[in-house]
């Protein structure tokens, strides 16, 4: 036996174990935006559309850029491989409070969430000349899964409206 253990180190020497692999680092990629020019983003922040958005079905792969501070809004839905599509979103959330929707199973399984994922809900706006006229689409609310950062926009049974304003007039 002792020979033989000999003879087996002697054959594996000076090779060495394969070392554990590591994931890379995070790196920025640089995208093209729409808004705001050359743009760094780190690649586990794209959010995936599996079906795309309702008119850009093919462009599957987008960032959310918030270049007014981390949380606030609006932010820009920003396509990754293009200048365009880009969106300007808010949270409907927090513009109405009461704001509630109920979205399919196979909408659930698109996403792979249930009651309890974490989830954030943004609604497309539309910004005219004059900003405070700008309206959100509280009927296709985007869904995006926030630990899987998969998302889809969804068409509600809720009768909301498509151009619900954002500010109020005083």
């Amino acid at each position: 036996l002792v020979g033989s253990e000999m003879c087996i180190r002697d054959r594996y020497k000076g090779l060495s174990f394969r070392k554990e692999r590591r994931s890379t680092p995070n790196l920025p990629m640089k995208i093209i935006t729409r808004d705001f020019g050359e743009q760094e983003i780190e690649e586990d922040k794209i959010i995936t559309f599996p079906e795309g958005i309702i008119g850009f079905e093919n462009v599957k792969r987008y960032a959310l850029l918030s270049p007014l501070g981390d949380g606030v809004f609006p932010m820009w839905l920003q396509a990754v491989d293009s200048k365009e599509p880009c969106f300007v979103v808010y949270d409907p959330m927090v513009i109405y409070s009461d704001y509630r929707f109920v979205i399919s199973d196979e909408e659930q399984k698109l996403l792979n969430i249930n009651e309890d994922s974490p989830y954030r809900c943004l609604a497309v706006a539309i910004v005219p000349e004059d900003y405070k006229k700008t309206t959100i689409n509280l009927r296709c609310p985007i869904i995006i899964n926030t630990n899987e950062r998969r998302a889809a926009q969804v068409i509600l049974t809720e009768h909301y409206e498509f151009k619900a304003p954002v500010y109020e007039e005083v």
